[in-house]
């Protein structure tokens, strides 16, 4: 892996300081191989998933489960006060086995190893693929109570804005609700077209302010589509289904009126 990919992947895991964070930031701002490197390692981590998730579904192998049952320790002896070892460690180190060695040997690749997490986008990407199924449940506040969505998602995540009105897209209000991302909080306003169709703004304190006119980057995550951009101390993010062809339209509108 390069000094670069490490960077990024740090980036994305959330594991460099303030100062660190910033001047990535700025660098994925600036040049586009950058940026590219990191769509790079968002892709490779989405497809990680899918494959790790797929490994779980499959039954324990016959010869992993013997590994399992030889490892059981035998009874304490009698009249002895060395404690005995719990047989956790050794279901662990089995499992560990099993996850290093059994599951396609994703995690010793080299230099295309997947990222342990694709930061905020991926786990947008993870409650979008919840919330936008859903019907009477869709938001926490509804968009009736709009001024009070504004004033609490305001003060959860320490970014001032204004719903933008979409509805020059076929897109209707219909509330918001508070998430959590790469650990910190994340507004959520959620838009729906005629057709069901739910559209999702996304917003989170940032640790640049980003310099002039906003740029807007584009990216597909785990069958979503996403524009993003930074502007005024805080990272914002429209989400769609893949394919939706309105989306960088949608973000720029979005970007001028909030």
């Amino acid at each position: 892996m390069t000094d670069l990919s490490e960077k990024l992947s740090a980036y994305l895991d959330g594991e460099l300081d303030p100062g660190e964070t910033a001047r990535v930031q700025a660098l994925l701002d600036s040049d586009p191989e950058v940026q590219a490197e990191l769509d790079r390692l968002i892709e490779a981590d989405a497809l990680a998933r899918e494959e790790f998730d797929a490994q779980l579904d499959d039954p324990v192998p016959f010869a992993l489960a013997q590994q399992i049952k030889a490892a059981e320790l035998p009874e304490r002896p009698a009249n002895t006060n060395a404690p005995a070892r719990p047989i956790w460690g050794a279901l662990a180190a089995s499992l560990a086995f099993f996850l290093i060695g059994g599951a396609g040997g994703y995690l010793l690749r080299g230099p295309a190893a997947p990222v342990e997490t694709a930061g905020w986008l991926a786990d947008i990407a993870d409650y979008h693929a919840v919330y936008a199924s859903q019907g009477r449940h869709l938001v926490e506040v509804s968009a009736d109570e709009s001024d009070h969505i504004e004033t609490w998602l305001g003060n959860q995540t320490g970014v001032s804005f204004s719903i933008p009105d979409l509805s020059e897209f076929g897109l209707t209000f219909e509330g918001g609700r508070l998430l959590v991302a790469n650990a910190k909080p994340v507004a959520q306003l959620m838009y729906r077209q005629p057709d069901g169709t739910v559209i999702a703004l996304c917003l989170q304190e940032s640790n640049r302010e980003g310099d002039g006119a906003p740029t807007f980057n584009e990216r597909t995550i785990n069958g979503f589509d996403f524009v993003s951009w930074t502007e005024g101390g805080a990272d914002y993010v429209v989400i769609g289904p893949e394919g939706e062809p309105d989306l960088g339209a949608i973000a720029e509108n979005a970007a001028v009126e909030i």
